[in-house]
């Protein structure tokens, strides 16, 4: 039985352990990960469209929109990257508890390596800075030792999430890293399926919005009109819509999941909106066909 050492420079040592550290690797598994690398050499890359393939290179970091909360409306694309990623991040207010983005993922990809990241979602700038600093940190590292990262996300990527500040956060840092996106539904489409509402005509604007300040600015005959994310409470959004005659607008919570439920906003119960509940004014016309109809 042959005993192989292998000896590193003290500044390599210390780069390894710093690496191994960040990633969250054993200094054993990154070494070995080397050596298998260089003795495999360059082999073909995975294309898009490849059956069971994602078609991203390692490293790459991919925004994965996943909808929601129901795993049925996350896409096959979104799919293929969370099962092949290395780790998937996830955000959250508490790393103790499993969010809603981490539920669909473990139901869509149950083997797939999750690790929790959390981050400040209030409104002190200084704490969501930091947040961003801490999360484009795990990113980075876990890019430096060749991993495909997918960061998963409610709804879809570009819109009103971490995502696209963290990828200019990254890009500043690793600026050959390719970054991309893979889209996803956001809860105010899944309500507007839900309550049959129209999500836009021609010559009608959709606009959305996350300040009820805005949908009081926005809310004009014809147009529709979504208030997102927003923090809010029911008393304030009846009283906005009865100042624009607007008796059409509907208040949907838990979309696309077990328990939704979609009442029009004057039957809202009082009290605070939750975070995560949608208010959707829709364009004019005739109800669509709903789920259940």
């Amino acid at each position: 039985m042959h005993k192989s050492s292998i000896y590193l420079p003290e500044g390599l040592k210390a780069e390894l352990a710093g690496l191994a550290a960040r990633s969250g690797r054993s200094e054993a598994q990154l070494v070995r990960q080397a050596i298998e690398r260089l003795l495999a050499g360059p082999g073909p890359q995975a294309r898009a469209g490849d059956t069971g393939a994602s078609g991203y290179d390692r490293p790459s970091l991919v925004g994965v929109g996943v909808g929601p909360g129901d795993p049925g409306l996350v896409t096959r694309r979104a799919h293929a990257v969370l099962r092949e990623a290395d780790r998937v991040i996830v955000t959250t207010t508490d790393e103790h508890s499993v969010g809603r983005a981490e539920m669909v993922v473990r139901a869509v990809a149950p083997t797939t390596r999750i690790q929790r990241v959390p981050f400040t979602i209030s409104g002190d700038a200084d704490a969501r800075l930091r947040s961003l600093a801490d999360l484009s940190e795990v990113v980075v590292a876990a890019s430096d030792v060749g991993e495909l990262v997918a960061v998963a996300v409610l709804g879809d990527p570009s819109q009103r999430t971490v995502f696209p500040d963290l990828a200019d956060e990254v890009r500043r840092q690793r600026p050959a890293l390719p970054v991309a996106t893979e889209a996803g539904i956001a809860s105010y489409q899944a309500a507007a399926a839900g309550a049959g509402a129209r999500l836009g005509v021609p010559g009608r604007a959709l606009v959305v919005v996350d300040r009820v300040e805005d949908l009081d600015r926005h809310l004009t005959d014809g147009d529709a009109v979504v208030l997102y994310k927003a923090s809010t409470d029911a008393a304030s959004v009846q009283a906005i819509a009865r100042d624009h005659g607007r008796d059409d607008g509907v208040v949907a919570e838990l979309a696309g999941m077990p328990g939704e439920r979609i009442v029009p906003v004057a039957e809202a119960d009082d009290g605070p909106i939750a975070y995560l509940a949608t208010v959707v004014f829709p364009s004019p016309g005739p109800s669509l066909v709903g789920r259940g109809s």
